[in-house]
């Protein structure tokens, strides 16, 4: 499942889409195939897993780096 953070253009608040969509942002938002994010909005929450991730794999990458070198 996809975790989508930002809202969607359609989604105007808990429990109406402007599509007819149930417009629940953590249930039906998360699934609907007419998600289009906002261009402008912030994330609910920052994806943490994602920078955590990100952080590992430029660690690792430094480290082969030096270790080529050598």
């Amino acid at each position: 499942m996809q975790d989508r953070e930002i809202a969607c253009i359609y989604y105007e608040y808990e429990g109406c889409c402007s599509k007819g969509r149930e417009g629940t942002f953590r249930d039906a938002c998360q699934i609907c195939k007419k998600y289009k994010a906002r261009k402008v909005s912030t994330p609910a929450r920052q994806n943490l897993k994602r920078q955590k991730m990100a952080k590992i794999k430029d660690r690792d990458t430094r480290q082969m780096m030096r270790d080529y070198e050598s």
